[in-house]
């Protein structure tokens, strides 16, 4: 049976044409041949891609040559082509050079026509595409997922991919300069604002990656999510080396999800210096909170060291073990005096030299970091319990599920990549945005006109087919 596939073209006017763009012969013999392969579907893509566009880049050639000032006609001074990088493939548009008309003040002599219309020559869409799904897996599987499923040009690979996705990531980076990055107006005026809504609750913690410039180290990414009841939640990243302004990057999360500045905000983290100073100053009415998870964590290793002892000093273990447990409790009613006084209790029974137990001197180290951790922060400690009762945060263990999903998913675990400074921080960026289900309103913003999620519009062409 053989397939004509034919493409009609409705010009303004009224007038029709029909253009052949692909024929098929297909058997009845095998089931295994109904319908269309996957290889016939992107030669049918391809063949309708070329034709729709180079049919729209005549139409606008035509229709552009006359000067807007005078209507002249302009005079041509070269041909050439150039290369327009689609989702199914790579289309040579024809494309002429004119002379400016004598009416018009320029400081140029000629011009491309076609490279006033097309700013850019990638496709927003392939742009989008390769973004989205780099974001989510690595640019390799990435490349090897277009050509899988689409006519894509065989030049397009892994590098060509991290260029665009790097490219996106400038551009939303752009967006945030001259942005605020603290509550702007007089505390006396913010008491006039309309009732705002539901407290809101940050949570930021750090993650690490493989160093690509020093090879066997690590650095550090920040990523955090913040949420209300009413509002839905966001995620954020950073590398901050490279952003200097992390807090106007908050600021414009906490914008998006309309955080007024009579806003009740409560921000959880692990104690940190580089988080502290994150969220320092940007919001000075707000709560700011030691993460009881990341307390739990210390004293858990604690409490794993003081079982070690039971059979080398049983009694010193079990001192040990109970001034631990009379510590976690203390700090969970908020009381740091008596927590730090447990602490000091532990330090000096195993202190004592004559304790055989072989992991002492490592012992002694956590004590002190915690001593040290809990000084540092004492003036983020509440009563826990309290807030607890009342269903409050006191944890920022949706954080460690955020840093999962921002950071170890894409760049840690089953792609155990290197990464500059610079291309984890714009991978982070573009991530968050398709996490955050952004990306598509970011390109819709950028690319007036083009429907990403819903596309309303009626075909430009409608198909034919003749068996």
């Amino acid at each position: 049976m053989h397939f004509k596939i034919q493409v009609v073209i409705e010009e303004a006017s009224g007038d029709m044409t029909i253009e052949d763009i692909i024929h098929l012969d297909k058997r009845c013999e095998s089931g295994s041949t109904l319908g269309l392969s996957l290889l016939e579907s992107k030669q049918l893509l391809q063949a309708l891609q070329k034709t729709m566009v180079l049919n729209q880049a005549e139409r606008y050639s035509a229709s552009h040559q006359d000067c807007p000032g005078c209507h002249k006609k302009r005079t041509i001074k070269s041909y050439h082509t150039f290369q327009f990088r689609t989702l199914f493939g790579i289309i040579s548009i024809p494309n002429v050079r004119l002379y400016h008309c004598a009416c018009a003040n320029s400081s140029t002599e000629s011009f491309s026509l076609l490279s006033e219309w097309l700013l850019e020559h990638t496709s927003p869409e392939l742009l989008y595409i390769e973004t989205k799904w780099a974001s989510l897996m690595s640019y390799g599987s990435t490349a090897h997922l277009l050509h899988d499923v689409l006519p894509v040009n065989q030049s397009l690979n892994p590098v060509t991919v991290r260029n665009h996705l790097h490219k996106v990531a400038k551009r939303q980076e752009a967006e945030l300069e001259g942005k605020p990055d603290h509550l702007s107006g007089c505390p006396r005026d913010w008491g006039k604002l309309p009732k705002p809504d539901k407290p809101m609750t940050v949570g930021i913690d750090g993650g690490y990656v493989c160093n690509w410039h020093e090879k066997n180290t690590h650095f550090e990414v920040i990523a955090g999510k913040s949420f209300s009841t009413t509002q839905p939640s966001k995620q954020f990243g950073f590398v901050q080396k490279i952003d200097d302004k992390p807090q106007r990057r908050l600021m414009n999360i906490l914008a998006e999800q309309g955080m007024q500045a009579n806003q009740q905000i409560t921000f959880l983290s692990d104690g940190a210096d580089n988080i502290r100073d994150l969220q320092y100053y940007m919001y000075p009415e707000s709560e700011h909170i030691l993460d009881w998870f990341h307390v739990t964590m210390k004293l858990t290793v604690l409490n794993q060291f003081a079982k070690g002892m039971v059979h080398t000093d049983p009694d010193a273990e079990a001192e040990i073990t109970k001034a631990l447990e009379s510590t976690k409790w203390y700090l969970w009613h908020g009381n740091v005096e008596r927590a730090l006084d447990r602490i000091e209790d532990c330090i000096v029974v195993s202190g004592d030299e004559t304790i055989r137990y072989t992991n002492r001197k490592k012992f002694l180290k956590h004590l002190d970091e915690l001593d040290i951790y809990i000084r540092n922060n004492q003036h983020l400690i509440p009563n826990y319990g309290e807030k607890w009762r009342y269903g409050k945060a006191i944890s920022t263990s949706f954080v460690e599920s955020t840093i999962n999903e921002v950071v170890a998913k894409r760049m840690v675990k089953k792609q155990q990549m290197q990464w500059t400074h610079k291309g984890a921080h714009y991978l982070l960026q573009t991530r968050t945005a398709v996490l955050n289900n952004d990306l598509h309103r970011h390109f819709e913003r950028w690319y007036p006109g083009l429907k990403i999620k819903k596309n309303a519009e009626k075909p430009a062409a409608i198909l034919k087919i003749a068996a």
